[in-house]
């Protein structure tokens, strides 16, 4: 007689993420190579403008840390308003 066991992941079923990869697989492979190409140079476009945009913010930081410093500077040594 047959031992009633479980069948096992890898014989029976697949999971979500091995069937996300074979979809997945299957449309990189149905796409013409210059549509792919051009998703290259978007995403090169779009890493970028990420890295501008990151570059832009962290000087307007570094700038608005400096004015508000050199402010809190001149306000502490100014005379009180009530002199």
């Amino acid at each position: 007689m047959r031992s009633a066991e479980p069948p096992h992941e890898s014989q029976g079923h697949q999971g979500i993420v091995s069937e996300a990869l074979g979809i997945g697989k299957d449309l990189v492979k149905s796409l013409p190579p210059a549509f792919l190409l051009l998703v290259l140079i978007n995403l090169a476009f779009l890493g970028m403008i990420m890295w501008f945009l990151n570059s832009q913010l962290s000087q307007r930081a570094e700038f608005v840390s400096k004015l508000v410093d050199r402010c809190m500077e001149i306000a502490l040594h100014a005379p009180s308003p009530s002199q």
